[in-house]
């Protein structure tokens, strides 16, 4: 088994970013039964994740733009993985950018419009499948834990 990765420490300046709005991001994912990822594997990002009935798992990203740090980007990805073929077929999409200065309303807005993009998504909606990878995607052991939707 291969050593644990140490990560950095994430900058004081993205954590203040996510603390002014993390209220408002706690807030929707817990009304939305979503899963909070902050700063997976170190990137300067928050995850909203959840499964979905038609298959797969989808992600709304915040992120921080580190060459202005007054914006966060939201987006949003769905992937639907194929272990037996070992690929993955997904779509994403830019929703918005959120400007700090702005209340933290217009944040959840472009949270919600991220959602109902993934909803209205059909399997016919996904790119070619991309692959084959070595091995079960990541995330595969968490998938028992997300909500769905």
């Amino acid at each position: 088994m291969a050593p644990a990765t140490r990560l950095s420490p994430i900058p004081i300046q993205i954590v203040d970013a996510f603390r002014a709005v993390a209220p408002a991001i706690e807030a929707f994912a817990l009304e939305h039964d979503l899963l909070i990822d902050r700063y997976r594997r170190g990137k300067p990002s928050w995850e909203l994740r959840f499964a979905r009935r038609v298959g797969g798992q989808a992600v709304i990203t915040i992120s921080y733009r580190e060459r202005t740090g007054h914006v966060l980007d939201v987006s949003t990805t769905w992937w639907v993985d194929d272990r037996a073929m070992k690929t993955r077929r997904l779509r994403s999409e830019k929703i918005g950018v959120y400007d700090r200065r702005a209340p933290s309303a217009a944040l959840v807005g472009q949270l919600e419009a991220g959602l109902q993009t993934v909803d209205q998504w059909t399997l016919s909606d996904l790119g070619p499948p991309r692959g084959p990878f070595p091995s079960a995607a990541p995330g595969v052991e968490r998938a028992a834990r997300l909500s769905l939707r």
